[in-house]
């Protein structure tokens, strides 16, 4: 296994589950007490070892980040991770890109939806001293890993040392190596105008194929697909980010959650940045015709070797 993946929070790095719940919390006070903190915090990893021990083979893991608001807080006598930030707001025409509150965020992933409440209740009530619980999004795998749209999601996720590559940051000093930055926005779709389109426009959108998730040629794919528009290239050559999406809700609302990992936050921004902004041609990602971001924030997921460090007594 590579040095890197063996310290890394175990979630960061592997594929998504059935099953996977979405928490953000946001700190009450400013002038938290340290030791308050401390016990609050070092509750979570006691909380995911009971209930993972309750059935192994449902793959319970907790991957946990931190804002740029929270780090000074929680880790006073640390700096902050080199390129933690505050997730920047964007905006073009209509379309709208907002940065939200988010102090914590604790992506529980299992292949059982009973034991990921249960971690989301008890760290809830775990840290309620120091932190609100503002969402609480449960995801879930729907048919053959297709978002809400019906078109197959994440086909284009790096695997394996590629993936580990992408993800992990690996030239900082001890403290933050095997970490990752993460950037999480909730979307709800608009079903009604999507339906009404051909299954031909829905596939030049996207730019894959619907049924078989095939992409499509060159000669077929406008510029404005959201495959095209999201794709970030440095020196011609593909730069990716792992994205952990889940598709959320019920008939009445429903939406996708993008979780995306990247060694820099850059990489996700830059990404987003050619989706919104319409281009010397007028073109901008089609798909935000169809689809609408609530929220949007950006956290440090620390390794796992970090964790354990700070709060497994």
């Amino acid at each position: 296994m590579n040095e890197l993946a063996s310290i890394a929070q175990i979630g960061v790095l592997t594929d998504p589950t059935t099953h996977a719940e979405f928490l953000t919390f946001v700190l009450k006070d400013q002038w938290l007490n340290v030791d308050e903190v401390g016990d609050a915090l070092s509750q979570l990893p006691g909380i995911e070892k009971s209930i993972r021990q309750k059935d192994p083979t449902a793959n319970v893991s907790v991957t946990i980040g931190f804002s740029a608001n929270a780090w000074p807080l929680l880790f006073p006598d640390l700096p902050l991770p080199t390129e933690l930030h505050v997730f920047p707001e964007m905006k073009d025409g209509p379309r709208h890109f907002p940065s939200t509150a988010g102090d914590i965020f604790l992506m529980v992933k299992s292949e059982r939806k009973d034991l990921n409440f249960q971690i989301a209740k008890y760290t809830a009530k775990a840290i309620s001293g120091i932190a609100d619980l503002s969402e609480d999004i449960q995801g879930y795998k729907y048919l053959d890993n297709r978002d809400m749209i019906d078109f197959v999601d994440g086909t284009e996720n790096p695997i394996d040392e590629e993936r580990v590559e992408s993800v992990l940051i690996d030239d900082e000093n001890d403290t933050y190596l095997g970490g990752s930055y993460l950037v999480v926005q909730r979307y709800i779709d608009r079903q009604s105008l999507w339906d009404d389109q051909s299954t031909e426009h829905q596939e030049k959108v996207v730019g894959r194929t619907k049924m078989d998730d095939i992409e499509l040629s060159d000669n077929e794919k406008p510029a404005w697909a959201h495959n095209n528009k999201s794709k970030v290239e440095v020196d011609g050559q593909e730069v990716k980010m792992f994205r952990q999406n889940r598709p959320y809700g019920n008939a009445i609302e429903h939406g996708t959650m993008f979780v995306g990992f990247a060694k820099t936050p850059t990489i996700i921004e830059t990404s987003l940045t050619q989706m919104i902004n319409a281009d010397v041609n007028g073109d901008y990602d089609r798909l935000l015709d169809f689809v609408e971001a609530k929220t949007g924030s950006s956290y440090f997921v620390p390794s796992q070797s970090f964790i354990d460090a700070r709060f497994d007594d």
